[in-house]
């Protein structure tokens, strides 16, 4: 890190305790309120549908784009009252601040997501930063005592969701995984038929996300800074590598950035693997994995395939992922992202618009059925509710998030390490010895940098 990335993450921690005390940072030009009792914020709240000890007072860390849909979400509810924002940009702040005022004028914002969370009015948090800040966010927040609702995916590395998995359970708050297809009707519906051996015995399973983007794609960003009033670009990377500043590794774009995520089978990949891994089994693990692809075509400063092919072996059938950041054609007018089961006795195929079972000539064939398009956010935010308040697992428990991108982010392993690689499900590491397979187990397990830490308290700067 740089001496004045350095001394700016320095006179951030010192600015901790007095923003604490502080309590409210303007949104924008027009300071808000900030109340400093549970009950005062809770005694604001309209009076129609729950008490007032059973609503849940969130705060929001990150809301740009997911996070202000997350937030408008949460407001579209009687028993959720937004009281705290945090973003490292000024500009996200103020947008967020403007939707919540719609409803509820008085709430506090923050810089630092530390000093959200000793916000005693915070039942629980909305987690939607940038993939590279889930894990700290969420172990603060588990130490804290707070609830979480994460964003997928759950981490950059597999030693993070490990972590992560850990502080939960240590700390037994609720943890809702952001995986919302769970929730949507046609998936469970998909599922189930799956699982109940409707189609037979399923050996291969295809997911798929394909894309129709120009080859200039993202560009090559802006770098400069001076443009974007308040951005604070070291807190940004945080424990990752520090790069100059660039607004394609900013906000959005940064998901096509191999430092903070994995392209695009951690963006689409972990919605669709999820489903695949709920119908086949959550408990099964792959004995080994291997991904081929590049950036081959696209002009622009991403480091992620623009084209990817991923395989995962398990004991009793074969898994893929599959990506072209370039064309979306499909066969038979599929759309552009899709999950497909085939079994012994006919195929399903489902997405976001529905599901439609294809009998098989062979072995007897089975039943035509299908489903259409059913909300998923709504109900997945419903279920975070009821467990909040009966302080079960929901249906994206933190487990069932860490399988699914421990799947995902496995197969980005292999592309990095550029080989097939054997897993060990007891390590969690891949097996074996060889460049390839230090290389694996290096981006699993890649060392936080800028001092900090996975281990409390997490940052020793």
């Amino acid at each position: 890190m740089s001496d004045t990335a350095q001394d700016r993450n320095k006179t951030a921690v010192s600015r901790r305790n007095f923003i604490s005390k502080a309590g409210a940072v303007a949104v924008g030009a027009a300071a808000v309120q900030h109340a400093a009792k549970a009950d005062v914020y809770k005694s604001i709240l309209p009076g129609a549908v729950l008490g007032a000890n059973e609503r849940i007072c969130t705060g929001h860390i990150g809301v740009g784009g997911m996070g202000r849909a997350d937030l408008m979400f949460c407001l579209k509810r009687n028993d959720i009252q937004p009281v705290a924002l945090c973003d490292l940009y000024p500009k996200q702040l103020a947008r967020a601040g403007a939707m919540l005022k719609q409803k509820f004028p008085h709430f506090a914002t923050y810089h630092d997501f530390r000093d959200l969370l000793e916000n005693k009015d915070v039942d629980a948090v909305v987690i939607a930063t940038p993939d590279h800040w889930h894990c700290l966010a969420t172990l603060h927040a588990a130490d804290a005592g707070k609830d979480i609702y994460c964003e997928k995916p759950l981490s950059t590395t597999i030693e993070e969701g490990r972590a992560m998995v850990d502080a939960v359970r240590r700390n037994r708050v609720v943890f809702q995984g952001g995986t919302m297809q769970r929730s949507g009707k046609q998936f469970r519906d998909a599922v189930e038929l799956v699982r109940s051996g409707h189609i037979g015995q399923v050996a291969r399973v295809e997911t798929w996300i394909h894309d129709n983007m120009p080859l200039e794609g993202i560009g090559m960003g802006d770098d400069d800074i001076r443009k974007y009033p308040g951005c604070d670009w070291p807190f940004h990377q945080g424990w990752t590598e520090h790069y100059p500043f660039n607004t394609n590794r900013w906000i959005y774009n940064f998901r096509w950035f191999l430092d903070y995520s994995g392209g695009k089978i951690t963006d689409w990949g972990v919605h669709l693997v999820d489903i695949a891994l709920w119908a086949m089994g959550q408990e099964k693990q792959p004995t080994s994995v291997v991904a081929k692809g590049g950036k081959f075509v696209m002009e622009d400063n991403r480091t992620t395939p623009d084209t990817l092919e991923v395989l995962w072996k398990y004991d009793d059938y074969l898994l893929s992922f599959s990506n072209r950041v370039y064309n979306p054609y499909l066969p038979g007018g599929h759309r552009g992202h899709g999950i497909l089961f085939h079994g012994t006795r006919g195929s399903l195929i489902v997405d976001r618009g529905g599901y439609r079972v294809i009998p098989s000539p062979q072995n007897g064939g089975c039943e035509k059925k299908e489903g259409g398009a059913a909300p998923m956010n709504e109900p997945h935010w419903e279920n975070f509710v009821q467990c909040v308040h009966s302080r079960k697992d929901p249906i994206c428990d933190v487990e069932t998030i860490f399988n699914t991108t421990r799947t995902c982010h496995m197969g980005t392993c292999s592309y990095v390490a550029g080989s097939e690689l054997q897993w060990d499900p007891e390590k969690e590491r891949f097996k074996g010895s060889g460049a390839a397979v230090r290389a694996a187990n290096h981006w699993a397990y890649r060392d936080y940098r800028n001092g900090w830490s996975l281990k409390a308290p997490y940052w020793r700067g």
